[in-house]
């Protein structure tokens, strides 16, 4: 492994982790109400990170608030986010800039979007019981394309265990508290690492090759650079299957987790079909079953899926 000292620290120059302050200090910085639609969970909302319970880099569930450390117009932020129950007012701190409170929530909590009405009483009895249910998302196409190349045929913790290696290699990380957060590497951090150092985290060989390639490609330009509200999910699908290691699990894993689009459905997903037969009471259902299934959730596959896992995996916990 190369010395940590040659490592690209990105905007960081330090090699230890930065402290901010303690969660209780982060979530004094700078707060102001953001009312945001109605109905919102938080809890529901942001399950996907608990599930991890502390693993992923860049996000945790803590003292019934959200963190998240990441890049924002080229500047590291860290932002927290508490919700009183049944509030259509949420409470945001810390380093992100105010202005960009709106867009941010957008994209990572997706609190733009309404849950869609389902004819199937399975789905409908999930949407009443997961009420406020958002998208969340990295808010990042290339965030959610490197995320499910790590994720590939993995548990949700390995996957988180192996993010953050992977995050750690191209950042010091910044301390809150007992906590080290990492965000999330950009295409440029990973661009210029060898294939050995990535395969160092956990991933196979041939993953290693693909993050690396395609964070070049990236670095580059040669990579689709979409918002939510400008994706095409065709087009999407064409563009990022001809990456890498990209198959259909990934593409359409890449699409749902990176920019939460609502009709996105990751065929042969493993801990989705656990999820189908407990919630349709069907401990012999197929993926074949499955995927003819979900033909008749459209134009809320996506949906349809997080409500199915959640069910699952649960919310977070309050």
């Amino acid at each position: 492994m190369e010395p940590r000292s040659l490592l690209p620290w990105c905007a960081v120059a330090e090699s230890s982790p930065r402290v901010l302050s303690g969660l209780a200090d982060l979530i004094s910085l700078n707060p102001r109400s953001v009312e945001v639609p109605q109905p919102f969970s938080l809890r529901n909302t942001i399950a996907p990170v608990a599930w991890a319970r502390g693993r992923w880099p860049n996000v945790d569930w803590m003292e019934n608030t959200f963190v998240w450390v990441g890049w924002e117009s080229g500047r590291l932020s860290a932002r927290t986010v508490r919700q009183q129950e049944q509030s259509g007012t949420i409470s945001v701190s810390g380093t992100g800039l105010s202005e960009n409170d709106m867009g941010w929530l957008e994209s990572v909590l997706g609190v733009a979007q309404s849950l869609g009405t389902f004819d199937c009483q399975t789905l409908a009895k999930l949407s009443s019981e997961l009420t406020g249910l958002c998208p969340f998302a990295n808010g990042s196409l290339f965030d959610g394309v490197i995320g499910s190349i790590v994720g590939q045929s993995i548990s949700v913790a390995a996957a988180a265990t192996v993010e953050r290696r992977l995050a750690a290699l191209v950042h010091p990380g910044l301390s809150v508290g007992e906590r080290i957060f990492y965000p999330f590497p950009r295409a440029q951090d990973l661009a210029v690492l060898p294939p050995t150092m990535v395969r160092g985290t956990g991933v196979t060989w041939r993953r290693a090759e693909a993050i690396v390639a395609i964070s070049k490609a990236a670095a580059e330009g040669n990579f689709p650079s979409v918002s939510r509200q400008e994706a095409d999910p065709d087009t999407l699908r064409r563009e990022l299957r001809s990456l890498p290691l990209v198959g259909p699990w990934t593409a359409e894993s890449a699409m749902l987790w990176g920019l939460g689009l609502p009709d996105i459905y990751p065929t042969g997903d493993v801990a989705l079909l656990r999820a189908a037969r407990l919630a349709y009471c069907s401990p012999e259902m197929t993926m074949a079953v499955l995927n003819r299934m979900s033909l008749s959730w459209a134009p809320h596959r996506g949906w349809a899926a997080r409500l199915l896992w959640t069910n699952l995996l649960g919310s977070a916990p309050g």
